[in-house]
């Protein structure tokens, strides 16, 4: 009887998109008030525990005032590290989309 060849426990892959931690986004109230919407791009580092670091702004439409709600929402986002054979690692550079929409409710 001959075994299967022994895979990795856990495939590589990059951080996650979506924080796991059902962090909620603040919408700007000034935005809110002037019925705006935004989206900005977010680099980060992120850390083999999930948590992000050493982030940027690259690109901000609608407003600046979106750029720290931004900020402030990858800051408290934990993330699904990357994994390199099996191992969670520090991934450089993770682009994050945040897109600020009103409700149609």
């Amino acid at each position: 009887m001959q075994n299967a060849p022994i895979g990795p426990p856990v495939p590589d892959h990059l951080a996650g998109a979506r924080p796991v931690n059902n962090v909620k986004l603040d919408y700007p109230e000034e935005m809110l008030e002037e019925n705006r919407e935004g989206r900005v791009t977010v680099v980060c580092d992120v850390e083999q525990d999930g948590t992000t670091s050493n982030c940027a702004v690259t690109s901000v439409q609608g407003g600046q005032a979106f750029s720290q709600a931004a900020l402030d929402y990858v800051r408290r986002a934990r993330y699904q590290p990357a994994v390199k054979n099996g191992v969670p690692i520090k991934e450089f550079h993770h682009p994050y989309t945040i897109t600020f929409r009103l409700s149609n409710d």
